[in-house]
C-alpha cells in the first residue's frame, strides 16, 4: 500500500501578489525578482506562471492591487458600523496605523517615482481616499470646495514624505492635524461639540 504524499496547497494569484507587497516594503523594487519571491513562498517558478504570462505582468497586477485592492478594503472597513463623518475619518486613521498600509504606501509612492504603473495606482489610491475624507468633511457641514480642501491637507500631512517618516504613522499629528481641520465644522458647533470630538472608533 503507497503512502499518501500530502502536496503543499496551490498557491493563488494573491498569494503571489502578497509576496510581492512584502518584498516591496523589505527590500523596494530592487530587490522584488522572481527569485525572491519563489525563496519566500518555497516554491518553483510553475506556480508563478501559471497566474502570470512575466514578471511585467506580474509587476502590473502588483501595483494596481494597491488601488483596487487593499485601499478599497480599507475604506470599506471604515464605513461598516461606523455611525457619523467624524468616526468614519477616525475608524480610516485606526484601521490604517493598525494594519501594513503605511509602509505599503510609502514603498508604492517610492517605487512610483520610476514606475508609471505605480504612479497610477498611487493617483488612484488618492483619489478614492480623498473621496472618502471629502464626503466625510461636506457631512461636517463644510461648502464643497472647503471640505476638498480639509481632505487634501489632512490627507497630505499624514502620507507626505517629508522628514523622518515614521512607517506606523504618526497617531499625534493625525489628531492634531484632524482637530485643525474640523473645529470650525457647523455641524459640530453648539454643546455637545466636546462630546463628538472626544468620540473615538473601537479598535480595529
Amino acid at each position: 500500500m503507497k503512502s499518501a504524499t500530502r502536496r503543499a496547497p496551490r498557491l493563488s494569484r494573491d498569494d503571489w501578489i502578497a509576496a510581492g507587497q512584502a518584498v516591496l516594503c523589505e527590500a523596494g523594487i530592487a530587490g522584488l525578482r522572481l527569485s525572491a519571491l519563489t525563496r519566500r513562498l518555497h516554491v518553483s517558478t510553475g506556480s508563478f506562471y501559471h497566474h502570470f504570462d512575466d514578471m511585467e505582468a506580474y509587476l502590473a497586477a502588483l501595483a494596481r492591487h494597491f488601488s483596487r485592492g487593499d485601499v478599497k478594503r480599507i475604506l470599506e472597513r471604515a464605513s461598516a458600523g461606523a455611525s457619523g463623518p467624524l468616526l468614519r475619518i477616525r475608524r480610516l486613521a485606526a484601521i490604517s496605523l493598525n494594519s501594513t498600509i503605511f509602509q505599503l504606501d510609502r514603498a508604492m509612492r517610492i517605487w512610483a517615482t520610476s514606475d508609471r504603473r505605480a504612479m497610477a495606482s498611487v493617483k488612484a489610491s488618492e483619489k478614492l481616499v480623498l473621496a472618502y475624507l471629502t464626503d466625510a468633511f461636506a457631512e461636517l457641514g463644510f461648502a464643497p470646495a472647503d471640505a476638498a480642501l480639509r481632505a487634501h491637507l489632512l490627507l497630505s500631512a499624514n502620507v507626505a514624505l517629508i522628514g523622518a517618516f515614521r512607517l506606523e504613522g504618526n497617531r499625534a499629528l493625525f489628531e492634531q492635524s484632524l482637530d485643525l481641520l474640523t473645529r470650525d465644522a457647523p455641524a459640530l458647533a453648539g454643546p455637545s461639540r466636546t462630546s463628538r470630538l472626544a468620540t473615538r472608533p473601537p479598535s480595529a
